[in-house]
């Protein structure tokens, strides 16, 4: 019987993963999410990463609408819990809370008068 904290949602996004490794050398490498829930994901990438390393995401999340240069990505520091060899690549579960970030939206907060656009304006 299958123990989930949260619903999976399938999802195939990039990620960018970023950890330390054993020597202490900063790492950094590319991969893609094969699902995501409000507690964590499963990726998959090249990298060996090991069980209990922290690592930090960046997942870019696909557009909604066309035509449109707006980007959204989540953001999570979390640790991973359990590897997966798949063929040439590694998949891995990671534990860790997400945060949202609309670069729209995270650009004018830099802009003391600038107003976010209306979303809802045709």
């Amino acid at each position: 019987m299958e123990k989930r904290a949260a619903v999976r949602f399938q999802l195939q996004a990039p990620v960018i993963i970023r950890w330390t490794d054993r020597a202490g050398v900063q790492r950094e490498d590319i991969g893609r999410t094969c699902n995501i829930s409000v507690s964590g994901a499963f990726l998959v990438s090249r990298a060996k990463i090991p069980i209990g390393t922290n690592i930090g995401l960046e997942i870019h999340l696909p557009t909604l609408e066309r035509n449109t240069v707006q980007r959204v990505q989540l953001k999570s520091t979390g640790k991973v819990m359990r590897i997966t060899e798949i063929a040439r690549e590694s998949g891995f579960a990671v534990v860790g809370q997400f945060t949202l970030h609309d670069k729209l939206n995270d650009a004018l907060r830099f802009m003391p008068n600038a107003q976010p656009p209306n979303r809802n304006a045709e």
